[in-house]
This record gives C-alpha cells, sequence and structure tokens, in this order.
C-alpha cells in the first residue's frame, strides 16, 4: 500500500480504531465508519445505574488489560496518556472440579499444590525449563501443555482454564490463540520466559476497559459512527469508493476491521475466493449475566472461578469486582458469569434463576441478586484452531494490494495481541 494518501476504515471496534491510529501516526489521513452507534465493539464498558439509580457500569469486553512494562499496548497508554489505576490484590481464584472448588493452578505455586496430580504429576512440572521449544507450527494448545507441564495437567486441570478465559476446549486451539506462550517459550519457556519478559498484569483503566476506544476515537477525530458500510466499489483510477446508508466516500485504500463474515459480505463480489474463506473461519457466541448481590466477607477484593467441563454444563465461570472497583455500585458486589462458547449449554440454563442456581453449587456463600442483565455476545471470540494461521496468511494475498483485512481473526482476540499486531502491520505500510 505504497504513496497511500486516504485510508478508509471499515469498523471501529478496537482493531479498526488501532489501525487508524498507527496509520495516521505515519502519515496516512484516515476515516473510520462503525455501523454502531458507540465505538468499542466488544471493548465497551456500558452505563449500568444501581437499584437506585446510583452510577455504574459493566463491561461488554475484557474486565482488564493485560499491561506488560513494555510493548506495544504499554507505548499506545502512554501516547494517549491513559495511565491504569494501580495493580491491587486480588481476591480469591479457584478452579471448580469434581463437584467443589479449589485454589487456582494458574501460579507455579498452586500448580504444585494443584489436587488430582500424582506424585510424578508434580515432579514433571518441575521439568519444565528443561523442555526444548516445540517445532509444530500446527500444535494444540492441550498438546503445547502436554510437553510442558505433562499430560497429567493438560488432562486434569488445563480444560478449565482454556475454557473459562477462551471458550473452547484446549484440543481445538492451536497456538495462534495465545501467541505469548511463543514468546515465552523462545525465551525458555514459561517459568524463565516469565521472569526474563517481566509480569504482565491486569489493569483497570480509568473509566473502564471501554476507554480506550473512547481515547483513540477522541483523538482521531474522523470517526463516523452509526455509519454501516453497504458495498464496495473499485473505481477505474485504483481508488474505491465506499457506499454507506445515505452517504459515499472515495479512499486510496480500504481496511476491513470487521468481523469475518461481515467483511466476506463486502468482498464477496471483487474477490470471492477470499469472501468464502473469510466466512469459513468459525467463532464462538457468548451469554453473559451480570448481576448484583449484597457483599461477602472474604470476597472485597473480587474472586474469579472458573468450571471443569463439561461439569458446568455450558457455565464456564464467573469474576467480580473488587469492592472499590469505580465501575460498581459502592455496597454492592458485582458478578459476571458468562456460558458458551464451543461448550453446548444445557436447556435448563437458559434463564437467570436456572443459571444463579448452578452458579450457587460452586459459590454457596454468594447471596440473591438485586440486580441482573443479561447481555448475549455474537461471534464474540474467533476460534483459533490449529492451522489457523496458514488459513488466514493466504488471506491477504487474494485482496487487491489496496484493500487490507485485519481483526481479532487475523492477529488474536486479546487487546495487548492486536496492538503489538496491528502496530507492526502498520509499520510495514509506507505513506
Amino acid at each position: 500500500m505504497s504513496q497511500v494518501r486516504r485510508v478508509l476504515i471499515l469498523g471501529g471496534g478496537i482493531s479498526g480504531l488501532l489501525a487508524a491510529w498507527h496509520l495516521r501516526r505515519r502519515g496516512h489521513e484516515v476515516e473510520v465508519w462503525e455501523a454502531a452507534a458507540a465505538v468499542g465493539g466488544w471493548a465497551q464498558t456500558l452505563a449500568w445505574p444501581g437499584p437506585q439509580g446510583e452510577p455504574g457500569w459493566l463491561e461488554r469486553g475484557p474486565q482488564g488489560l493485560r499491561v506488560a512494562r513494555e510493548g506495544a499496548l504499554a507505548r499506545l497508554l502512554g501516547e494517549l496518556d491513559l495511565k491504569p489505576l494501580p495493580a491491587a490484590p486480588r481476591g480469591p481464584r479457584w478452579l471448580g472440579r469434581d463437584g467443589r472448588r479449589h485454589p487456582s493452578p494458574a501460579t507455579f505455586t498452586g500448580l504444585l499444590r494443584a489436587p488430582g496430580l500424582s506424585l510424578g504429576g508434580k515432579l514433571r512440572l518441575l521439568a519444565e525449563p528443561l523442555i526444548p521449544a516445540g517445532t509444530d507450527p500446527g500444535e494444540t494448545l492441550h498438546a503445547f501443555f502436554a510437553r510442558r507441564l505433562g499430560e497429567g495437567f493438560a488432562r486434569a486441570w488445563l480444560p478449565a482454564l482454556v475454557g473459562g478465559l477462551l471458550a473452547a476446549p484446549p484440543e481445538r486451539l492451536g497456538l495462534d490463540a495465545v501467541p505469548h506462550l511463543r514468546h515465552l517459550e523462545a525465551q525458555g519457556g514459561l517459568l524463565l520466559g516469565g521472569l526474563r519478559l517481566g509480569p504482565e498484569r491486569t489493569r483497570l483503566l480509568p473509566g473502564g476497559t471501554g476507554a480506550l476506544a473512547k481515547a483513540l476515537a477522541t483523538r482521531l477525530g474522523e470517526v463516523r459512527a452509526g455509519s454501516p458500510a453497504r458495498a464496495l466499489e473499485a473505481l477505474p483510477t485504483g481508488r474505491w469508493r465506499v457506499h454507506g446508508a445515505a452517504i459515499a466516500s472515495e479512499a486510496d485504500a480500504v481496511v476491513l476491521a470487521l468481523p469475518s463474515r461481515q467483511a466476506a459480505a463486502l468482498l464477496a463480489p471483487i474477490t470471492p475466493q477470499a469472501a468464502t474463506w473469510l466466512e469459513e473461519l468459525p467463532s464462538l457466541d457468548l451469554r453473559v449475566w451480570h448481576s448484583r448481590h449484597a457483599p461477602v466477607p472474604g470476597w472485597e477484593r473480587g474472586f474469579g472461578l472458573l468450571i471443569h467441563p463439561p461439569e458446568g454444563q455450558g457455565l464456564l465461570g464467573a469474576v467480580a469486582f473488587a469492592a472499590d472497583d469505580p465501575r460498581g455500585v459502592p455496597g454492592l458486589l458485582q458478578v459476571r458469569t458468562y456460558l458458551g462458547g464451543a461448550y453446548p449449554v444445557a436447556p435448563e440454563l437458559e434463564a437467570w434463576p436456572s443459571v444463579f442456581a448452578a452458579l450457587r453449587r460452586w459459590l454457596p456463600e454468594l447471596p440473591e441478586a438485586i440486580q441482573v442483565r443479561e447481555e448475549t455476545c455474537p461471534a464474540a471470540f474467533p476460534l483459533l484452531e490449529p492451522g489457523h494461521g496458514g488459513r488466514v496468511a493466504r488471506l491477504p494475498a487474494a485482496l487487491p494490494p489496496s484493500l487490507h483485512w485485519v481483526g481479532a481473526a487475523r492477529f488474536g482476540p486479546g487487546i495487548p495481541e492486536l496492538a503489538e499486531s496491528l502496530e507492526a502491520w502498520a509499520a510495514s505500510i509506507r505513506p
């Protein structure tokens, strides 16, 4: 995309806003169209007043941002003058398995204490720094962790950790779903790599995760919310005309920062092969229940619960705000419960009373809800199966040189991964 002056980005989610930000910093004139009334896509912080109308909010997507001490996301937050709140101690983290909850094995100490692993399995964990890096580009997450931490861990604990975070079984996901694992392995493994690269802490932005999208849109300026793209037209001059509901605009290049199926619909008249490949990329739907309850002693710092499938019957887990979280309503415990993804949801878990009853199996201390709100999240996650990277790598070559496709299905679902990949992608574009 050399000698480009004006770029039109279709899609005002985090991917589109990041693409616009980095292209503009490199000398391009950019404009963003977003079909919805607000930018941010899934990374929005939505108003949810308390039972008496008190100010309160919920997160449509990530509860916080995983911020390393350096990297693209850290640089971006600095450029936008967004300072994450200081990291605070976290409340209990559990894993639900065999009908009861256990301390989470998400840390190395927790791994060594995790029930269900034999002595040999725990000794195998200690050998992790000695395991050489893998060479199979199609390795599944199950195979990766079985190789590094042993088959016992991969079978006993990994399904809950992966299912609760990525909404799919580890056997169905490739390493493209968690690109950070490759970086860790390149630095010596999970333990040594983590020490060398430094910890990633989940941090809260003032105003919630949605503050990132709002800051990007404000600084960019040329962002049109409520402007869906209806069609793409290739002009004889080599430029593009994008047709909206009541407007049309021309550009030297177009970036599709849209969900795969929406991008495919626009591409079908122009490059049918690329449209077919995009339509074939699978995605996952989620259902999320937000609820507020009376506070529970011991949960002042919030909590996290991941449930081992299939015990949850489609219930994947729950997470709660800390009592001093500025997004919550003072004096109430705010919980987010999520279901679905690649796991079938039991028919009885269609309404809140049955979801709450299933949640109480793991959290018997949880009082009845004072407020409840459901959010459906269609195509919330791309399903990054083994070999996904190779499949999406063929797409750019199938597009005209001035037409681009970016997003979570190409670069990974996490905001840190998107920030890193889109910074590098924009660096390959010469104004």
